[in-house]
């Protein structure tokens, strides 16, 4: 299948990677209005054409999926103008910035026929599907957490990171934190508190406790002003569960009551991009329009969580300044 890559930043540097591990995908076009005309990448393919308008791309018959590798606020306007094209999108999380961007997107999806996919990498990797079907080995789920925080202070003021519009932890990080455990977690959640770090407009950190409505609770929390170990753990009535790097599950450890400990390992084919890619090869080709794995009604119920989270600690600050 014939991939256009529209934006050629670092992620689309991976992706160009991990895409030669799927059965048969391939990269035919990029768009960029940046990438020098003698990129390294582009020069060792030179059957790779290079469009400097993205919808140009579009326009290109050769092209049969695009995949969205632009910074955040760019991501909505070409996704909907991919589906003009009728062209399946795989885009980089967070596929939009609102909840309701993302019903937008859906209905655009219905209405053409077209695939989109936000490429949430965790759960289209089998350590994923392997650490569901092993939640039951500790009983009942009590608490889970998650952690992923990245200091992102050598980064060069001009990131997006930084960009009020689209950066901060929450925006960029929190499709990990909280995808982990709403991929888990089928039951309503009754309660968010929450607590945000807020720098310059940058939500440089969040935090999050998350009551559900089948009696257990959830801790997530992401960064990017500070550096600490990207784990989960899964607490049961029957023992826990620690998975080290939960965003790319190559490996966990149960451990039960009795005192009994379980090492699953779960090699990741080709890299921990190149499943999600594999999954919308196949669903296009099946003709869906959307993902069984991570629908865009997943997505937009992490998008929801994240307005929650907000709202939450706004009400907490506001809460606070009457008190005093």
């Amino acid at each position: 299948m014939n991939f256009g890559i529209i934006g050629f930043g670092n992620i689309a540097h991976k992706f160009i990677q991990s895409i030669t591990s799927t059965d048969e995908g391939r990269v035919t076009a990029i768009a960029s209005r940046s990438v020098p005309e003698n990129d390294p990448y582009l020069a060792a393919h030179p059957q790779v054409k290079l469009y400097r308008d993205y919808e140009t791309l579009l326009q290109d018959p050769q092209v049969e999926a695009v995949y969205i590798a632009l910074t955040h606020k760019y991501h909505k306007e070409w996704i909907l103008r991919a589906m003009d094209y009728h062209i399946p999108v795989l885009c980089e999380k967070p596929l939009v910035l609102s909840s309701k961007d993302a019903a937008i997107i859906r209905t655009k999806g219905k209405d053409t026929g077209t695939y989109c996919l936000e490429a949430l990498k965790t759960k289209f990797n089998d350590g994923f599907q392997h650490l569901k079907k092993d939640l039951p080995l500790i009983g009942q789920i009590r608490h889970l957490k998650t952690s992923f925080c990245s200091d992102a202070s050598g980064m060069p003021p001009s990131c997006f990171l930084f960009d009020p519009e689209q950066g901060g932890a929450l925006n960029d990080i929190g499709s990990y934190a909280l995808g982990f455990i709403l991929g888990l977690c089928e039951d309503p959640i009754t309660n968010v508190k929450s607590t945000l770090k807020v720098r310059e407009g940058i939500e440089e950190y969040f935090s999050a406790d998350l009551v559900f409505s089948g009696g257990y609770t959830a801790f997530a929390e992401g960064a990017i002003d500070r550096r600490t170990d990207r784990t989960a753990l899964i607490q049961g009535t029957k023992g826990k569960i620690e998975v080290p790097l939960f965003n790319r599950i190559s490996s966990y450890t149960i451990t039960l009551q009795d005192g009994s400990v379980i090492r699953r390992e779960n090699p990741i084919l080709g890299d921990d991009m190149t499943m999600e890619i594999q999954a919308a090869i196949q669903d296009i080709k099946s003709g869906k329009t959307e993902s069984s794995v991570h629908s865009l009604e997943d997505t937009k119920n992490i998008l929801i969580l994240s307005e929650k989270i907000r709202e939450a600690a706004q009400t907490a600050v506001s809460s606070s300044i009457s008190c005093n």
